[in-house]
């Protein structure tokens, strides 16, 4: 028997809604690098850099374009031509080729992916952004009667968590991850199949009450065609998010699909959560 889930709200935000939401993702990347000891970031070239109300990130070994990019760019406040250039030469004077520029509906002025292209960027890929807000109605995304245990990462649990995450992104954290235990506003949390760890994700709840939901591993639809751990994860994320101080919960889909009928759509929507806008990152490819 097939399984109807509600359909996902796409109704469209205002432009001061959508900097609000990207503001307090660009916070918590923010803090995310911060905490990352100041020599071991040094050594792998990892740290932010504020333009205005922009926020640039860069981590020059990893060769990886996500952990290198732009938030906030022409959202948060309106862009300058000068602003993106500033940015684009920020990672130039790193070495660092491999990094992204976003746009979105909001983005101002008209201009903006025209100075885009005129510096030889061009749409790279897409993630649609999905919120839920305080008090939205949700079921329960699990639906075929697999056992999973979701728990919160202690002190106990942080190296296992760690070398997980470390393992499906075939990346080297050093000393990092571990520092975010414990860390205020981070909340890290794992699923457990028959004992094994299968899943990760992360929340940052900022003080504004807006939580971010990232550091996702494997990432369902991109790294496995599994969604179902990652689902049960986001369950528990949504029951506890209240109590961790968390009003409004924001997280992106990043295998986006126009039909919005992929198993992600389903159980974010079975969890109350709405595809306001799709993001396009921008590159040099």
């Amino acid at each position: 028997m097939s399984i109807e889930y509600e359909t996902m709200d796409t109704t469209p935000v205002d432009d001061a809604t959508s900097a609000t939401w990207e503001a307090a993702e660009a916070r918590a990347w923010a803090d995310l690098y911060a905490a990352a000891p100041a020599d071991w970031a040094a050594e792998v070239g990892l740290g932010t850099r504020w333009f205005g109300e922009t926020l640039a990130i860069h981590w020059a070994v990893t060769g990886r374009r996500y952990f290198s990019r732009a938030i906030g760019l022409g959202v948060t406040a309106p862009a300058s031509e000068a602003g993106v250039n500033d940015i684009l030469a920020l990672w130039e004077r790193l070495g660092i080729s491999m990094c992204l520029v976003q746009s979105m509906p909001h983005c101002a002025p008209a201009a903006y992916a025209d100075w885009l292209r005129e510096r030889g960027l061009e749409p790279f890929d897409q993630q649609d952004r999905i919120v839920r807000v305080e008090g939205a109605a949700t079921t329960d995304p699990v639906r075929s009667g697999r056992e999973f245990t979701v728990e919160r990462v202690g002190p106990e649990t942080t190296d296992e968590w760690s070398q997980f995450l470390q393992r499906v992104y075939r990346l080297d954290t050093g000393p990092w991850l571990p520092q975010l235990i414990d860390r205020p506003g981070w909340h890290q949390y794992v699923a457990r199949e028959r004992g094994e760890i299968v899943a990760a994700r992360g929340m940052h709840v900022g003080r504004d009450g807006i939580a971010w939901l990232g550091m996702d591993g494997p990432v369902p639809g991109i790294m496995t065609q599994d969604f179902e751990p990652d689902a049960a994860i986001c369950a528990r994320i949504v029951a506890d998010g209240p109590g961790l101080g968390a009003r409004t919960i924001i997280s992106d889909i990043e295998q986006p699909s126009p039909g919005l009928d992929t198993p992600s759509y389903s159980y974010f929507g079975a969890l109350g959560f709405s595809r306001p806008y799709t993001r396009t990152h921008w590159a040099r490819v």
